[in-house]
């Protein structure tokens, strides 16, 4: 496990790009109809490879932007210690956001690490990991009660905590087991959130579902990112119209960091811009810490989960500021986007061979050749 431990922070060096270095001026944020929450995977600079995911989110969407749920999960910095924060700060910024904008529909989404920290945000969290390090239980939402009932759509990429057979799984890995698998009542309870909740894993991806192809765990935003925004968008449609009426804000104030997203996009892209707030800026306000639900102490999602949906097998979205025509939808039964065969033509190399994570089994010396890889490119 403690070479495991070294590998698996070895697989992000990540070199921060140009744009996310430069000071964003700080500002009063404003509310928007959808509102979106990225937690980045270990040592991506903010915003990480969901930069992309956010902005095709946003597009066709006429009132919507993203902050990053803050959390020091660089190299250096101890798993646990990095979930855990991620954690309690991810569900204290959705629910200040939530009350000053009471309107708003919100959008959660995690890479990897963050993946782990999104689902303890819906779950519950705790448990042993990497290099032995504990992490307590933190709060959650619950699906069922303000803010957890005004998230329309939830997605996890590549996690750390994949659990094998859920009704939310999506890809080729959704019978395989990850590095760290979710107890009993953690389950339960992200299954309250029914089809609002997408769990995203290739089964040849080493970290949720034991295959052996690093690339899979690193290019989920290369291969799916339209689809999965595209589902987002079906979501916020669903919850009440893709273009609502502007979110009036309640008068209080939240912590947030909400980033424009004008950086986000390819350069060969064209879209025009229509929202109200400057492209350059990014919104930071502050207020004391709400009260959030333990997850040691709800036990109704249990009751729930028997009535779950089965999750949608179109894509998750991608959030930006600027807009265009909506894209066209994904059948339920499509395909998995024809460029991801190397996701595809491996689910059966993702067995569930247990729940723990010692019965997880790494290809270390693919793992430390690819590392090596991604870190001379810079991916």
């Amino acid at each position: 496990m403690k070479s495991e431990a070294i590998l698996f922070p070895a697989l992000f060096a990540l070199t921060a790009s140009a744009d996310e270095a430069a000071t964003l001026e700080a500002r009063q944020s404003s509310c928007r109809d959808v509102h979106v929450f990225l937690a980045k995977g270990n040592n991506e600079p903010f915003p990480g490879r969901q930069g992309v995911l956010a902005a095709a989110i946003c597009d066709g969407l006429s009132s919507c932007d993203y902050e990053d749920i803050q959390m020091n999960n660089m190299l250096e910095d101890e798993y646990c210690g990095a979930v855990a924060q991620g954690q309690a700060n991810g569900v204290q910024q959705i629910t200040d956001y939530s009350e000053r904008c009471p309107d708003s529909k919100l959008v959660l989404s995690g890479y990897s690490q963050g993946a782990h920290v999104i689902g303890d945000i819906l779950g519950g969290g705790g448990g042993v990991f990497f290099q032995d390090c504990v992490q307590p239980p933190g709060p959650r939402l619950s699906a069922n009660t303000e803010p957890g009932s005004k998230i329309v759509a939830a997605l996890m990429f590549g996690s750390t905590r994949h659990t094998s057979n859920q009704p939310y799984n999506v890809l080729s890995g959704a019978s395989g087991q990850g590095l760290f698998p979710r107890n009993a009542q953690q389950l339960a309870n992200m299954r309250a959130y029914g089809n609002r909740l997408q769990d995203w894993c290739a089964g040849t991806d080493p970290i949720c579902a034991g295959g052996d192809v690093v690339e899979d765990h690193l290019n989920y935003f290369q291969v799916h990112t339209q689809r999965a925004a595209d589902w987002v968008q079906e979501m916020v449609a669903a919850a009440g119209g893709d273009e609502p009426e502007s979110s009036a804000p309640a008068p209080t104030t939240t912590t947030t960091t909400t980033r424009s997203l004008s950086t986000l996009r390819p350069s060969s892209t064209t879209t025009t811009t229509t929202t109200t707030t400057s492209a350059d800026e990014e919104e930071e306000t502050t207020s004391s810490a709400p009260e959030t639900t333990s997850s040691a102490e709800e036990d109704e999602a249990s009751t729930t989960a028997a009535s779950s949906d089965e999750p949608s097998t179109t894509a998750a979205s991608t959030t930006t500021t600027q807009t265009r025509a909506s894209p066209s939808t994904t059948g339920p039964d499509d395909s998995e986007n024809t460029s991801s065969a190397s996701e595809d033509g491996n689910a059966d190399g993702a067995e569930d061979d247990g729940s723990s994570a010692a019965s997880f089994s790494l290809n270390m010396t693919l793992l430390v050749g690819i590392s090596a890889l991604v870190a001379f490119m810079g991916m």
